[in-house]
């Protein structure tokens, strides 16, 4: 009992193992080897067929090919091979190979001398996996005798491919032989009408003969439309067989003869071992391309291998770049429109500067002629008035007192007309020409005060711009300040020093004089001056400093900046 119990074990364990090999037999039949896109090959490797992980091309590869193939090439178990790419095919396709319908051509020595062949591939519409059910499709094809002819044999052969592997069902053959000029064609109806077994699938009908390397894959079969009748039909399981269904008697036909062939089929035919199909211009989206094992009749076995593909659209195809794009765009449509807008602002609030600080000048030069060349003038009639009275009653000394402060206030008003010239001039709004300028006008005025003055000047004096309005309100506050030296300090040097920095204009000037008392620059109504310089620094953004010198004597330090961004309102000095 023992032994029958392990003999039992032993089967069963066998048969498992038997089961396990032969499935994955079934499944090492089919193999997705090769796919190649624009003639680029890439080899399928195991984990890629089946894994859920998608091989990615783009939308822009004009031809996608994949190569399939049975593992095992010199497997005798031969399977039909159909495929389909999911996503793009509805409906399973075959690896294309063809049976034929063949007319030969013989001599009156029974030698052939020609032939003309008519294939038949694929499936034909209303398939429905058997002959017998299948609706059949008419088909009509056209040869010519060669010369020498003198009959002509038809035969239905399985062998039109080596890989052929199929069901093919034939009805209703009919030759329709060509004769004389106005006579017509010579009909022969080879139907199947009579014979042996006809019910039998190897029954033998009359006219007809089984031939091939198996001949018994050519078979009769029955057909229930229009009315019950045997068929010619082959089926073929095999790539390495044939079998064909032979005509055994002879048709005179003579050269030239126009020969029509027709007859009804049903058929569904493909291959195996090894096949390719090329896809063109794939839509982006996710497609399977899948190869399963059919039968010969093209009903699946269940046995499938599928590859996952992924095509993508470039970026500028895909709607999400778009999206973007668009949305990019409208942001710099409104960044530019408001750039526009900033701008147009900028220009319309620089012209308006433009138009104040102009203003102010205005107003500049007309106070200063007010203040300088009017009272300078008022002046002059003044002591021409007196003048004119001394020399009616007759001179006195202070007439030559009168005619000299004439002189002087003549002088000093030609000087104020050369400094608003100066001021108001474009050509002089550089450092360097300030500098010339500045040097060259008041030595004159310290030199006639009796004074000396020494100038600590850079030689490489930059030609950097200068505003028109900081050069003029520098100009007055240094000369204030050389007035108050002139006048209060009792000094008989003056030092001046000049420095260029790179926002700013920096000038001191320093004397060997008295100095001076603090509380005095605090006291109103006094030191007037000093006000002034201070105010006319603040209106073009600079600073003023005060301060006594150690060894004696009196500093005062004007730093002032290159521009002006935003110019204070012009105010009035006395």
């Amino acid at each position: 009992m023992q032994n029958a119990l392990f003999r039992t074990m032993m089967t069963t364990g066998l048969l498992a193992f038997g089961l396990w090999l032969f499935s994955l037999d079934a499944w090492a039949d089919i193999r997705i080897s090769q796919i190649e896109t624009d003639g680029r090959v890439q080899d399928i490797s195991a984990s890629d067929v089946g894994n859920s992980t998608p091989l990615t091309i783009h939308s822009t590869v004009r031809s996608v090919r994949f190569h399939f193939t049975e593992g095992d090439s010199n497997s005798t178990r031969k399977m039909r091979l159909r495929y389909k790419l999911e996503g793009h095919d509805d409906t399973w396709q075959d690896i294309p190979v063809k049976m034929r319908a063949i007319i030969y051509f013989r001599d009156r020595h029974g030698q052939v001398v020609g032939s003309s062949e008519f294939y038949m591939e694929g499936e034909t519409p209303g398939w429905r996996g058997d002959v017998e059910t299948s609706e059949f499709a008419a088909r009509r094809e056209i040869a010519t005798a060669p010369a020498r002819t003198a009959s002509a044999r038809i035969s239905f052969i399985s062998h039109g491919s080596d890989s052929a592997i199929g069901m093919l069902g034939v009805d209703g053959v009919r030759l329709l032989v060509e004769q004389a000029k106005g006579r017509p064609p010579m009909v022969h109806d080879l139907s199947i009408t009579s014979g042996s077994d006809l019910i039998h699938p190897l029954g033998s009908p009359l006219n007809w003969v089984r031939e091939g390397s198996r001949a018994e894959l050519a078979v009769l079969l029955t057909r229930m439309t229009p009315v019950r009748h045997p068929i010619l039909a082959i089926q073929d399981d095999s790539p390495y067989f044939f079998g064909n269904w032979a005509l055994n008697v002879f048709i005179p036909v003579a050269p030239s003869n126009h020969l029509t062939l027709e007859w009804k089929t049903a058929h569904s035919i493909g291959g195996s071992g090894r096949g390719q199909v090329e896809y063109s211009w794939l839509k982006p989206g996710r497609y399977w391309f899948r190869v399963a094992a059919a039968k010969a009749n093209g009903e699946l076995t269940g046995q499938e291998v599928s590859l996952p593909l992924m095509v993508v659209a470039p970026l500028y195809q895909r709607w999400e770049f778009w999206l973007v794009t668009g949305a990019l765009a409208a942001a710099a449509t409104a960044l530019i429109g408001r750039l526009a807008v900033q701008q147009r602002m900028q220009r319309q609030v620089a012209g308006l500067e433009q138009e104040h600080a102009m203003e102010c000048e205005r107003a500049r030069i007309a106070r200063d002629l007010h203040d300088n060349i009017g009272a300078g003038l008022v002046e002059i009639a003044m002591q021409s008035d007196w003048v004119h009275n001394d020399l009616e009653q007759g001179p006195t000394a202070d007439t030559l007192k009168r005619v000299k402060r004439i002189s002087q206030s003549a002088t000093e008003l030609t000087r104020s007309v050369d400094e608003i010239v100066w001021a108001i001039n474009p050509a002089n709004d550089t450092v360097r020409g300030f500098v010339n300028y500045l040097t060259e006008c008041n030595s004159h005025f310290l030199e006639a005060a009796g004074l000396r003055v020494r100038f600590d000047i850079p030689q490489d004096m930059p030609d950097t711009a200068l505003a028109g309005k900081v050069r003029h309100y520098l100009f007055l506050a240094v000369r204030e300040a050389l007035n108050n030296a002139v006048r209060h300090a009792r000094a008989d040097l003056i030092r001046v020093e000049i420095r260029a920095e790179s926002t700013n204009l920096r000038i001191g000037i320093e004397d060997n004089g008295c100095g001076f008392a603090h509380e005095q620059t605090t006291v109103a109504g006094t030191h007037e001056g000093l006000t002034n310089m201070r105010r006319r620094m603040e209106e073009i953004g600079g600073r003023f400093e005060l301060a006594n010198r150690s060894g004696g004597g009196t500093r005062v330090e004007f730093v002032a900046p290159l521009t002006v961004e935003n110019p204070a309102p012009t105010r009035k000095f006395p």
